[in-house]
């Protein structure tokens, strides 16, 4: 699972840099170099959790990365796009891997076709792909992976490590370099021999490379005393590689050599370790440091290090069955960031692209919504506390007693904020899917657009991003289908053929807002009403009240495509309507601002947050509801002159400010014996929502505050008119209202402001 995060993660990385490639018409040597080690780390981690197919796959990209870093090949526009697809294909087969639906045939029909385009760029001349497929799949089934070379070339990379430490003078145990090359080299070692299929030679190697990198690092001293120990591990593990290739090694011998290797360190440990610094024999015992994956493509050896293993075949690795030999349980990789080759520089000095480790680590959404939910009880408990307090200070006349819950108040908002900061992601990470969904439809359009992001630090609510993914893509989908307009009609209205979408997001007054902005011709409103007024959505009389901005709001009703003709992009009329629900769903609105041939701009309202919220306390009746602030326009106390009936059925109206706003009665939704009747004696609050303004009609309001959302849905069952609850200071239950399910309920929808 870790793995297929971290995979997600190094997809969104490759298709970032061959996007913005491709925008800037080059990839770069940077680009290159940076894509190589994506697809490097992706081929270690893949190995290493035993997705044989998948690893095998991307052995091949890497190959071709490789000859491109190396100047074998010159990148151009049509190998940007190659990659650009095979990143498609990478993610299919890692998934139905993964759970396990990937069948071997199928598989081998996407490596055969992966063989011949590499091989096209390959070869200066055109290629019959007919013949370069039968014979690549004649190749990959009769031409084994050489082991017997391979072996060779493993003994090399060891007598050539071995002759390093033995040859070793005072002066090197001095020199971090040194350090650094003999820990490269073993971490190289080890990784060779896992990708070989054996099992207890890296397993011996281990706990070295972990000192090693302890004294890399500088925490442990590099005496000759540890140099000592190092080659006879190194001749001992030797033996241990010969028996493994050989097959003759004793199970059973290997515990007490690792035991004995263990001990030989404890004493090199022992009068290495910085007097300040406490490592310790733990080194041995605690969980190990993880294997970065297959080094054997190292960037950073130094030029003696002998040549890696895989460049020694000219042309790219047929199928290699050493990864079919991972039957050991193995550690999951970590992505590698390596340093590119430069001696000259000093060991302590890092990339300035990605830190080598991460400060940051993965932590379930499981654990983050239980710490909230402790966090929103611990509120709930103070307002209880508050509340008894409150009754108590009337007698005890003490006013120390609520300052002191004052001041616990704010450390308990403080706390509240700490753990919604831990739940909030940047919205880099919503927009990350987006510019490859922009750029394959544009192609298929065959239509020209620059997607610009803004705001990719503005921060929103990790439930929220699974729930805004799918409306934004819609949104943009729609401005590239029906917006953008042909290069050749764009000429023709004398704007630029290449059109821009603009996605931008701030954090304005509690709500994220995120606009989606296009240059292209425009929302048709008298079609868009022309298709209402014939499915029957408004009626004529509604028509003639709507202003421009709510007639352009009927898109969001379903079935009112304005498309031409039904294709497989859009046209059925089944999008815009979704986006309404999922928007509504997280709380948010939207509304719509659009010109005849200058574009359109949809922007959307959301809350910061699911899992607190800010309330007005309303009374009806002898019940206390709960309604969301950033619904709430105004509220008043109306005039009987204000209020107005029309229709057949009487229907009553508020009349503000030459606006027409329809009134629910709140008591009558919920079957509750209002205090009031009357409209004039009662309140009035005008909510909006998705840019329909309704008018509650309550007994009165009470105060305002902040409340902690419990899902009402999963702990009882859904109903209507009530979106979530919350428990009072006083222990009783809140209900919090849903004033779109409410309005809906009241079919009231085609009243529009």
């Amino acid at each position: 699972g870790f793995f297929i995060e971290e995979a997600e993660e190094l997809f969104e990385n490759i298709n970032t840099i061959l996007l913005e490639a491709e925008q800037n018409g080059e990839l770069s040597e940077d680009d290159i170099t940076r894509l190589f080690r994506d697809v490097h780390t992706l081929k270690g981690g893949s190995g290493s959790v035993e997705l044989g197919l998948f690893a095998s796959y991307v052995h091949y990209l890497e190959n071709f990365m490789d000859s491109l870093r190396k100047g074998e090949l010159e990148p151009t526009m049509a190998m940007i796009e190659f990659l650009i697809e095979e990143q498609d294909i990478l993610t299919e087969i890692v998934h139905e891997e993964f759970d396990g639906s990937l069948e071997e045939d199928v598989f081998q029909q996407k490596l055969e076709k992966l063989l011949v385009r590499i091989e096209k760029f390959h070869s200066s001349e055109e290629v019959n792909a007919v013949e370069v497929v039968e014979e690549k799949s004649t190749q990959i089934i009769e031409n084994n992976f050489n082991m017997e070379e391979y072996s060779v070339e493993f003994a090399d990379m060891h007598s050539h490590l071995l002759g390093k430490v033995v040859n070793a003078g005072d002066d090197d145990f001095e020199d971090p370099e040194y350090i650094a090359d003999v820990f490269r080299e073993l971490h190289t070692l080890k990784g060779s021999s896992s990708f070989m299929g054996l099992l207890y030679f890296p397993k011996y190697l281990h706990d070295l490379e972990t000192l090693l990198d302890q004294a890399r690092e500088g925490d442990l001293k590099y005496t000759r005393e540890f140099n000592e120990a190092i080659i006879t591990t190194l001749k001992l593990s030797e033996e241990i590689a010969f028996e493994e290739f050989s097959e003759i090694f004793d199970v059973e011998s290997f515990p007490p050599k690792l035991e004995a290797m263990t001990e030989l360190f404890e004493d090199v440990v022992e009068n290495c370790l910085k007097v300040e610094e406490d490592v310790g024999f733990e080194i041995f015992d605690t969980s190990p440091k993880e294997d970065v994956g297959f080094e054997i493509f190292d960037t950073s050896k130094s030029e003696e290090v002998v040549k890696p293993a895989f460049e020694i075949f000219d042309d790219p690795l047929p199928f290699p069955p050493a990864f079919e030999i991972f039957d050991a349980p193995k550690k999951k990789a970590t992505p590698v960031v390596e340093t590119p080759k430069e001696q000259s520089k000093p060991k302590k000095e890092k990339s300035t692209k990605k830190p080598v480790v991460s400060s940051s680590i993965r932590v379930g959404l499981d654990k983050i919504d239980f710490l909230m939910n402790r966090v929103g009880d611990l509120v709930i408990t103070k307002s209880m506390l508050y509340k008894f307090l409150e009754d108590l200070s009337q007698t005890i006349e003490d006013p120390s007693i609520i300052d002191r819950l004052d001041r616990l108040d704010r450390e308990i908002r403080e706390l509240q904020e700490a753990v919604m900061s831990v739940r909030m992601i940047p919205m880099e990470s919503v927009y990350a899917k987006l510019p490859k969904v922009i750029r394959d439809l544009a192609k298929k359009l065959e239509k020209k657009v620059n997607f610009v992001h803004l705001g990719d630090s503005v921060e929103i609510d990790k439930l929220m991003v699974e729930g805004l993914t799918d409306p934004l893509t819609h949104i943009l989908r729609n401005s590239l289908d029906h917006g953008i307009e042909i290069p050749s009609v764009r000429l023709e209205k004398g704007k630029k053929e290449t059109g821009t979408i603009t996605i931008s997001a701030t954090q304005e007054s509690g709500l994220i807002v995120i606009s989606i902005e296009d240059d292209g011709a425009g929302i048709n409103i008298e079609k868009v009403l022309e298709k209402a007024l014939q499915n029957g959505v408004i009626s004529e009389k509604e028509a003639g009240l709507m202003s421009e901005e709510d007639k352009a709001m009927l898109i969001f009703n379903a079935g009112l495509s304005t498309a031409e003709k039904v294709s497989d992009v859009s046209g059925r009329g089944v999008g815009m309507d979704v986006v309404m629900t999922n928007i509504s769903a997280l709380g948010g609105s939207i509304n719509i601002k659009t010109l005849k041939d200058k574009g359109s701009k949809i922007t959307i309202l959301l809350p910061l947050t699911l899992a607190i919220l800010d309330g007005l306390n309303v009374l009806v009746g002898d019940q206390q509801l709960i309604m969301p602030l950033n619904m709430i326009v105004e509220s008043l106390q109306p005039s009987r002159e204000m209020i107005k009936r029309i229709g057949d059925d009487q229907k009553e109206i508020l009349m503000l400010r030459n606006e027409f706003i329809p009134i629910i009665r709140l008591h009558k939704f919920f079957n509750i014996n209002a205090k009031y009747t009357d409209i004039d004696k009662g309140m009035l609050i005008v909510t909006k929502v998705s840019n329909i303004k309704t008018a509650i009609f309550v007994d009165d309001f009470l105060n305002q505050e902040q409340i902690v959302v419990k899902s009402l849905e999963k702990n009882y069952k859904k109903i209507d008119g009530i979106s979530a609850a919350t428990i009072r200071g006083d222990g009783n239950i809140g209900l919090i209202l849903d004033i779109m399910n409410i309005i809906e309920n009241e079919k009231a929808t085609s009243w529009n402001s």
